[in-house]
C-alpha cells in the first residue's frame, strides 16, 4: 500500500471537498463513539464498550463517556480533563515504546474504486500525556482485523498526517483532513500511529483522545438523488426562546442517507443568520427517523443527519462551541408511523435553544 501526504498538489481538491462536505454521507457508522454497548467503568473501559468500534491489536484501546465515572468519564478521566469535540464520548489510544493502540471500525458501504473521499477526524493530546507523536495515519482494509501484536502495525497507512514538531496541543482538538482516492473494496479502516518506519520509531509515552471521525464520498456534478422530505412553507425568519424546540421545515436528504441537498441551504442560511444575530444563544440539534427498518441503523442515520446540519452551520462561520447534536432514531415520534404522512413528519431535524 502506498502512503499519501497532504501537499500543495491536493490543495485545490482539498478546499473544494471542504465546501462539499455537508452534502456527503458519512460512511463511519458511529463517528463520535456515541452508541454505547455498556458504559465504561474503572476496570473495564475498553473500546468494546461501544457497539461499532474495536481494537485491531491485543491491546484494549480506551473509551470515555460522560456517565463513565471518574476513571473513564468525560470531561474528567484518568488522563486528565478534556471535553468531547461533540456529543458525550470519545476514544483514547496509548502510544508507548513497545505498546501501541489503535481504533478501527467497518464502513457502512465499501469504497468505490476511483472515487474520492474526504477523511476527517479530531485528535487531542491528553492532559497527562508525557510525550507526543509526530505522525498519525489511516489504513484502509477489506474488513476488520483482530489479534495483531501490541508493538505497532508496520504497514504503511494509506493516509499520513505528519507534523515534524509533534502533535503537542492539549485541551483543544486538532482536525485532520485529507482526500483519499479509493482502490476499491475497502470495507474498514484503522486509525492511529503506525510503526512503519524504523527510523521514526517512537520511544516514550503518549496518550491521545479521538472524536468525530468521518469518511464521506465527494459527490460528482452528475450525481442525482431522491428528495425524501416534502416541501413545506418557507420560514422567513426564526424566532425562538431558551428551551423552545423548533422543527426545521425545509431540510432535504437523499433517501436513507445523511447528505444535505442544496434545497436545504436556504433554510439553514436563515438559521445561520439568526444565530449570528443572537450571539448569546446555543442550540442542540437532534435528528429523528420513522420506525421503518433496523433501529440501530435509524439511530446512526438520525445522528448523521443532525451532524450534517451542524457541519453546515460551522462551515458558515458559527462557533462550534455553540452547537451540539445527537440522534434519537425513531424513539421520539410526533405523529403516527402507520401512515406515510405520519412517517414523513417523524423524519425530521429540529433544534432546541439554550443560553450559551
Amino acid at each position: 500500500m502506498c502512503g499519501l501526504n497532504l501537499s500543495s498538489a491536493f490543495l485545490f481538491a482539498f478546499l473544494f471537498c471542504i465546501a462539499l462536505q455537508v452534502n456527503a454521507q458519512n460512511l463511519v457508522p458511529d463517528s463520535g463513539f456515541e452508541i454505547v454497548h455498556r458504559l465504561p467503568v474503572r476496570k473495564e473501559n475498553s473500546l468494546t464498550c461501544t457497539k461499532n468500534w474495536m481494537s485491531p491489536t491485543q491491546g484494549a484501546s480506551d473509551y470515555y463517556h460522560k456517565n463513565g465515572g471518574l476513571h473513564a468519564g468525560v470531561p474528567s478521566n484518568v488522563f486528565g480533563v478534556q471535553k468531547p469535540h461533540s456529543g458525550k464520548a470519545y476514544a483514547g489510544i496509548c502510544v508507548r515504546t513497545n505498546f501501541i493502540e489503535y481504533v478501527q471500525t467497518r464502513l457502512t458501504d465499501k469504497l468505490v474504486k476511483g472515487s474520492d473521499y474526504l477523511v476527517d477526524c479530531y485528535i487531542s493530546r491528553a492532559e497527562l500525556s508525557i510525550g507526543s507523536v509526530k505522525e498519525f495515519g489511516v489504513l484502509f482494509i477489506p474488513k476488520m482485523t483482530f489479534g495483531l501484536g501490541n508493538k505497532g502495525i508496520r504497514t504503511k497507512p494509506n493516509i499520513i498526517f505528519d507534523k515534524p514538531v509533534g502533535y503537542k496541543s492539549k485541551s483543544k482538538w486538532t482536525k485532520f483532513s485529507a482526500v483519499y482516492r479509493a482502490q476499491g473494496n475497502e470495507g474498514a479502516f484503522i486509525l492511529g500511529y503506525f510503526n512503519h518506519d524504523p527510523a521514526k520509531r517512537y520511544v516514550g509515552f503518549a496518550h491521545y483522545y479521538i472524536d468525530d471521525v468521518s469518511i464521506t464520498l465527494i459527490p460528482k456534478a452528475t450525481d442525482t438523488v431522491k428528495i425524501e422530505q416534502a416541501q413545506a412553507p418557507v420560514m422567513e425568519t426564526f424566532s425562538a426562546r431558551p428551551g423552545e424546540t423548533v422543527i426545521l421545515q425545509n431540510i432535504f436528504f437523499a433517501s436513507n442517507r445523511s447528505e444535505l441537498l442544496p434545497e436545504s441551504f436556504s433554510e439553514l442560511d436563515k438559521l445561520t443568520q439568526w444565530l449570528t444575530d443572537e450571539p448569546g444563544t446555543a442550540i442542540k440539534i437532534s435528528g429523528h427517523t420513522d420506525q421503518t427498518g433496523d433501529e440501530t441503523h435509524n439511530l446512526a442515520l438520525s445522528e448523521a443527519r443532525a451532524r450534517s446540519v451542524a457541519d453546515y452551520l460551522v462551515l458558515k462561520g458559527i462557533d462550534l462551541g455553540r452547537i451540539s447534536y445527537s440522534g434519537f432514531g425513531s424513539a421520539k415520534p410526533i405523529a403516527t408511523n402507520a401512515t406515510d404522512e405520519g412517517k414523513q413528519q417523524n423524519r425530521r431535524v429540529e433544534f432546541t435553544v439554550s443560553e450559551n
